[in-house]
């Protein structure tokens, strides 16, 4: 729930045009800038909150603006898996929202993507990775309960599916006292394709991806070619379509990279 400077409540749709107002704001001084929304909901607040969030997305579906239309790529589901339900418990809602709602991928109308958070937790008894795999995720926030089970890990590769990884918050909460038996690092040879990301950064008081890199090269021993490989995953497995994946690639990242490795180079 958002409020306005009038202390007035804030609707769905308004919400997303003033994202939309920052969004076109940024792109005057750096056109390549993409941003994609996956509308997330709380496990702890029930079904009847899921159904609320699919109703605020068909909201904007249907509100005939394509530059709004475009901003929803996603649903998302979270909350600390040891103390909530399963995602099991909302798979029928969640497939039958999903079916509901169509948006737009590359020119194709599908059902909405799920990115679902799960794994993160140290019980092997809960099975939310399996389910979000059976509920067709195409990222898998976290994923750090994967350890548990090498079949799974199998499907994971075989089907394609990225992790989110987030180091330094494993290592704050506590899943992961010491980066360097954090599980990912097995998991990458393994051949099983991951980001790395900062989950609540601001909350942990830093900003951007940065520390999570440093501690993730120096605990895994990472070296330049995996650097690489995790950083354009960032952009492989996102939602852009491909002409945008393409062009981000050609015209800045590819770029950027070949300067940042003269620069090491020169430098040391």
């Amino acid at each position: 729930m958002v409020f306005g400077d009038d202390k007035q409540k804030i609707s769905y749709l308004d919400e997303l045009k003033i994202i939309k107002e920052i969004v076109d704001d940024i792109q005057k001084t750096a056109p390549l800038f993409k941003l994609r929304l996956i509308i997330t909901g709380l496990k702890v607040l029930g079904a009847s909150h899921i159904d609320l969030q699919f109703e605020h997305i068909q909201s904007v579906l249907d509100c005939g603006d394509p530059k709004l239309v475009e901003l929803i790529t996603g649903f998302d589901l979270v909350n600390e898996e040891d103390f909530c339900p399963e995602l099991k418990t909302f798979a029928k809602q969640l497939i039958a929202n999903r079916n509901m709602t169509m948006i737009s991928t590359d020119g194709k109308q599908v059902p909405m993507p799920m990115f679902l958070h799960a794994g993160e937790t140290q019980n092997r008894y809960l099975h939310n990775v399996q389910d979000a795999i059976a509920l067709g995720s195409k990222r898998i926030g976290h994923a750090f309960q994967l350890q548990l089970f090498p079949e799974v890990q199998k499907v994971v590769k075989e089907k394609d599916i990225c992790l989110e990884v987030c180091p330094m918050s494993n290592f704050l909460l506590g899943y992961s006292f010491d980066l360097r038996t954090h599980p990912v690092s097995y998991m990458l040879t393994r051949g099983i394709q991951a980001t790395i990301s900062s989950d609540d950064a601001g909350f942990f008081g830093y900003e951007g991806v940065t520390m999570d890199y440093l501690y993730a090269a120096g605990a895994w021993t990472l070296d330049i070619k995996d650097l690489k490989q995790l950083s354009l995953n960032g952009i492989t497995y996102s939602t852009l379509t491909e002409a945008e994946k393409k062009e981000l690639i050609e015209k800045e990242f590819n770029p950027k990279w070949d300067a940042w490795v003269k620069m090491i180079n020169e430098s040391y």
